[in-house]
């Protein structure tokens, strides 16, 4: 085989390894408007803003111990500072170096666990927690959304967050609260657990991108 055509090989195999990563991460439930975004463009205008994006870094590219110890990572903060931003880009990066990988809100997996109820789900509650519970990394936003009933809310946290802590799984947590608020919504048991792994919390304390374009 000639070079040229050892090149091409490597260039089309090159091009069917990007295409199943762009499926897996398509698959992994990230938002549209988030699917291509990055840590290059990611715009660190603060010293705070560079140490989130920093962390972020380091959180994706230190993934395989990461998955070993199951350290969490929870982006806290005002809206628009960034933060689906950069836990996109983590995902992304952990499904591109072959990790499996999910993203979903809080009332997204709330919906999953109730659909279960129905005698005409396709899914039985085993299957919709083993879906929240299997992938090396969850990403899960709107940490701190007032939806549905607080006691059921703060179970089916409990219950996804013990079982990946029981798993040594990694889940990076978004919110538009305080640190404070955060321990608050998720109660003092899964705070304790998170910070058992050696979690990092990173505070998002800057003014909003979008207002400021």
């Amino acid at each position: 085989m000639s070079r040229a055509a050892i090149a091409e090989l490597g260039r089309e195999r090159q091009a069917a390894r990007q295409a199943a990563i762009e499926r897996a991460v398509g698959r992994a439930g990230i938002p549209r408007r988030f699917l291509h975004h990055s840590f290059e463009d990611y715009a660190a205008d603060s010293e705070a803003q560079l140490r989130a994006l920093t962390l972020a870094r380091e959180y994706a590219a230190g993934f395989a111990l990461i998955r070993e110890r199951g350290n969490c990572l929870l982006l806290v903060g005002g809206p628009g500072t960034g933060k689906t931003h950069l836990a996109c880009a983590i995902l992304s990066q952990v499904i591109a170096d072959g990790y499996s990988g999910l993203f979903l809100t809080v009332s997204e997996g709330l919906r999953l666990i109730r659909s279960t109820y129905s005698p005409s789900a396709s899914q039985n509650e085993v299957q919709v927690f083993e879906t929240l519970t299997s992938p090396d990394l969850l990403v899960l936003d709107e940490v701190g959304v007032a939806i549905g009933n607080e006691l059921t809310r703060r179970a089916m946290l409990f219950d996804v967050l013990n079982a990946r802590y029981g798993q040594m799984r990694p889940t990076v947590l978004i919110g538009n609260l305080t640190a404070a608020e955060m321990e608050a919504y998720l109660g003092e048991r899964i705070m304790e657990r998170l910070m058992d792994l050696g979690s990092i919390t990173v505070p998002f304390t800057w003014s909003s991108h979008r207002r400021r374009s």
